[in-house]
């Protein structure tokens, strides 16, 4: 056999072991693949595993001994779980004594003065001294008595408008500028009510959303204040992180004045456009030039971040309360039912 003959019998043999190799992994790959869709003799495939668990899941429970005690275990754990997380979110919880609108109201000119006196930026003061809480003016700058049938609602609120002040001097705000109570938004119906469209009361579905309303009092408030970036990082942080159970619903902010702005002399440019204009033919206004160091060479510093003026920040919040200290546990017995 001549050499070449040789070569090619070599050649073609090894081709051969390559396409048998290659038929026999595929042939694998393919059987064990349809083993694993469609199932052998050993187990059962993905096709009909899908198929089982389907119908055992539309399937309803069998009313079995295992069956009746798995279903109580997973009523127990998720009662369980509702309770503690009730408990915490309520740990912020208060509760008040009764008062009497001249007690209250001299309270209430004690305590203003205390959160005015807190650490801000207006003297070292938190606020200005004729600064009288929104709301409640008229029963600390003025004469009016707090309302006898208002008084656990006032009570309430002041109690709020005191812990949401402090929490933003100790965050480093500056000066708080306002605070008003933000009214309820009017729920669909309500206004359906208003417009004449009433209908018949369902009281099968009036009873069935009193058992399901949280006892939950929620009172929203609208705080105006300046502070800086990082104070205003931090009010945020405290409000999620406190023990009170408190949500920031929105907020905007903005500066009293435009630095840079200023310092470029953007209103000096806009008068001298104008008597520009004015003047015709005479030339244009000449572009002041810009100022030089002491050592002659010209600064390009426009503005300097640490020095620009606070942002005003207007924050919508919640206060909510759980009444867990006024009903003792009766909530948890409730939940445990």
């Amino acid at each position: 056999m001549s050499k070449n003959r040789m070569i090619l019998a070599v050649t073609g043999g090894i081709i051969g072991l390559v396409v048998l190799a290659t038929a026999y992994l595929t042939w694998s790959s393919w059987s064990a693949k349809t083993a694993a869709v469609e199932g052998d003799d050993e187990s059962d495939g993905l096709d009909a595993v899908v198929a089982r668990a389907q119908q055992l899941s539309r399937a309803p429970v069998y009313p079995c001994a295992e069956s009746e005690k798995a279903v109580k275990g997973d009523i127990e754990v998720l009662g369980e779980w509702l309770s503690e997380s009730r408990r915490f979110a309520a740990r912020g919880d208060r509760v008040y004594e009764k008062t009497t609108p001249p007690a209250f109201k001299t309270f209430l000119v004690r305590d203003a003065k205390r959160l005015i006196a807190l650490p801000g930026s207006v003297g070292g003061a938190f606020a200005k001294s004729d600064f009288a809480f929104g709301p409640f003016r008229g029963y600390i700058a003025g004469g009016d008595l707090p309302p006898e049938t208002q008084l656990a609602e006032l009570q309430r609120r002041w109690d709020d408008v005191a812990f949401v002040a402090e929490t933003l001097s100790d965050c480093g705000v500056g000066e708080l500028v306002d605070v008003q109570f933000k009214a309820a938004e009017k729920k669909p119906e309500d206004e359906a009510n208003a417009r004449g469209n009433r209908k018949k009361p369902n009281k099968k579905k009036q009873s069935k959303e009193k058992e399901s309303v949280s006892p939950v009092s929620s009172y929203s408030y609208v705080f105006s204040f300046t502070a800086r970036p990082a104070a205003f990082v931090k009010v945020v942080n405290a409000f999620v992180t406190c023990e009170r159970f408190v949500s920031v619903d929105e907020f905007a902010f903005r500066r009293e004045k435009d630095a840079i702005q200023e310092s470029i002399g953007g209103d000096e440019k806009k008068g001298d456009g104008a008597s520009g204009g004015r003047r015709g033919r005479r030339g244009r206004a000449q572009t002041p030039a810009p100022e030089e160091n002491k050592d002659g060479a010209k600064s390009g510093i426009v503005t300097d971040p640490m020095a620009d003026s606070p942002f005003v920040v207007t924050m919508t919040v919640t206060v909510h309360d759980f009444r867990s200290l006024e009903g003792g546990d009766k909530n948890d017995e409730e939940e445990k039912k």
